[in-house]
């Protein structure tokens, strides 16, 4: 997942709550504003249609410097203690920007077809009508219009007339209106078009079909939109009366349109709007109230804002990152390359050892492998069977499942966990819904989820080296998997069964101190290879506090071990105050 889809995503999220917000803010103030002029509740409708993309464009922008910043120690605990299903909506962020440009990709072309349908209309074969543009002249000299705005009377199936156009306006007229409506009527008309080419209307009511193509899955959007086109109406009525000196020569000529069709959102058609309405406003206009209400809403909506800001504004994590060796709280000796040893309680670092090194990480990766599966939904009980090739693939790993071996995914997924076999964590990649390619896109995601900007787990047994992470990310990786009840219950286990070809098999963890005296491990993995050397992920409680430990590349398995040992008897002894 790139950064944009992710950044993309999230700011597409976060606006469903946000457009209402600014939805409810803005009908309460339309309400407010209910007496006031037609033009103050269009800026009021413009301000907040500028709001809702506004939003998005500032998270997206602050998501994007967030990922070019580096993470630190907090911001990815944090990540780690995302819950489960958290962690899927991101993993599904892709699949959401797909959808959202698929629509807009369709609103566009929308909008493109409502444009070459206008320009069709520019060129429909027209009626000279030499009258008629003078008396268009005459009207445009009176509404202060200094370009000349073209007349065209075209012969196509249009309820009333429109403007297309903004550079170069035009008025198109059906022929039909020419001899069905009498000539003081269609002049009113006509002065309701210069109205909108006065105010520059077309270009914004362009924006705002490109506004609505943007945010088309939002209903606040449309709803604003809806209204700012119907006060837009009302402002032209007005301004087309008072140039026409008798608001009744309007009203008489929309009463004649009454049952007119809408045009498409590209022309600017008399007809649009509530036309009862706006008959009403011309024959019984309402006293307007003052002013000062329209700057309450004003500074209503900047207050809202302000509220969205605060709301979205992620504090600010303290600068901290694991100290270095020298700054260790516990001067363990280990043998290990890597280590980190951290109170999860508090979060504090104890001890710490070249813990920011990217190194492999062996069977470590059957944890991601383990929480991409579980976070699938794939069924656990589907039976499985181990193929010639799978075996062929991980002839010298660790592996003892054999070719034609039937068992199902959950005994699968135990056999993962529990003995690190890696045949078995091979079969629960290759069974994952949509294949090899889907999981490993599954754990990248998931990686990308967690924060684990310097961690690939996309071999799903971790016998490649080219699996890589640090002692720090995977401690993160450690947390996060514990919020997954099944894997810290097998992990836990020192032994379980497995039902292979349908007889039980007994199965032993592969780290020995799951289950001896003295020892209370929550959850458990190992790994091992030429490359990681002996690798230690854990977590367990230490008089009665749990804590992260995570050797990276010791020597060998028993040096691992008595790493372990180590820490826990350095630890025993600062609790216990010796």
């Amino acid at each position: 997942m790139t950064a944009w889809a992710y950044a993309l995503g999230w700011a597409l999220l976060h606006f469903l709550w946000q457009g209402l917000l600014v939805g409810g803010v803005t009908a309460l103030l339309l309400h407010a504003l209910r007496r006031a002029s037609a033009a103050s509740r269009y800026a009021l409708c413009g301000a907040a249609l500028l709001l809702c993309v506004a939003l998005p464009v500032r998270h997206l922008c602050l998501t994007l410097a967030e990922l070019q910043a580096p993470l630190t120690w907090q911001e990815g605990q944090a990540f780690a203690q995302l819950s489960p299903w958290l962690l899927r909506l991101q993993a599904a962020l892709p699949w959401l920007v797909a959808a959202w440009g698929l629509g807009v990709l369709l609103m566009f072309t929308r909008l493109g077809l409502g444009l070459v349908w206008v320009a069709r209309l520019r060129r429909w074969p027209e009626q000279l009508e030499a009258g008629w543009q003078a008396r268009l002249d005459r009207l445009a000299q009176d509404m202060g219009l200094r370009g000349r705005v073209v007349l065209r009377v075209v012969k196509a199936e249009l309820p009333s007339p429109l403007t297309v156009g903004w550079w170069r306006p035009v008025v198109i007229v059906p022929a039909s209106l020419l001899t069905g409506l009498p000539p003081a009527l269609l002049e009113a008309l006509l002065a309701h078009e210069l109205a909108h080419v006065r105010r520059a209307d077309y270009v914004f009511n362009l924006l705002q079909g490109m506004v609505e193509a943007l945010l088309f899955f939002h209903p606040v959007v449309w709803c604003l939109s809806r209204r700012m086109r119907a006060e837009r109406e009302l402002i032209a009525d007005a301004l087309a009366a008072q140039v026409l000196g008798e608001p009744r020569q309007l009203a008489l000529a929309l009463n004649e349109l009454a049952h007119g069709l809408s045009q498409p959102q590209p022309a600017l058609a008399a007809s649009d709007g509530d036309l009862l309405a706006r008959i009403k406003g011309l024959l019984r206009p309402e006293a307007q109230r003052p002013g000062w209400r329209l700057l309450a809403a004003a500074l209503a909506l900047a207050g809202t804002v302000l509220m969205v800001q605060a709301r979205t504004q992620e504090p600010e994590a303290a600068p901290a990152t694991p100290p270095s060796p020298a700054a260790a709280l516990l001067p363990i000796g280990v043998s290990a390359r890597h280590m980190l040893v951290l109170d999860d309680a508090s979060g504090q670092v104890l001890a710490a050892k070249d813990a920011e090194a990217v190194v492999p990480v062996a069977s470590i990766s059957k944890l991601m492998t383990a929480m991409v599966v579980l976070d699938s939904g794939a069924d656990m009980d589907e039976p499985l069977r181990v193929s010639p090739a799978l075996v062929a693939q991980h002839r010298f790993s660790n592996a003892g499942l054999k070719a034609g071996t039937r068992l199902t995914r959950g005994g699968a997924l135990t056999l993962t966990l529990l003995a690190s076999d890696n045949r078995a964590a091979e079969l629960l990649a290759q069974s994952y819904p949509g294949g090899l390619p889907a999981f490993e896109r599954a754990t990248v995601a998931k990686a990308r989820a967690l924060g684990l900007s310097h961690t690939d787990l996309r071999d799903a047994s971790g016998a490649s080296d080219a699996n890589r992470s640090t002692a720090q990310e995977v401690a993160r990786l450690l947390a996060a998997a514990e919020r997954y009840e099944a894997i810290a219950r097998i992990t836990s286990g020192a032994a379980a069964r497995v039902p292979l070809n349908g007889h039980p098999a007994l199965l032993h963890n592969t780290n020995p101190l799951v289950g001896e005296p003295g020892w209370d491990i929550q959850l458990s993995k190992t790994g091992s290879s030429q490359a990681a050397g002996g690798c230690v992920a854990v977590k367990l409680m230490l008089a009665g506090k749990p804590h992260t430990v995570v050797l990276l590349a010791a020597a060998d398995r028993q040096e691992r071990l008595r790493d372990l040992q180590a820490i826990r008897q350095a630890l025993s002894q600062t609790f216990s105050g010796g």
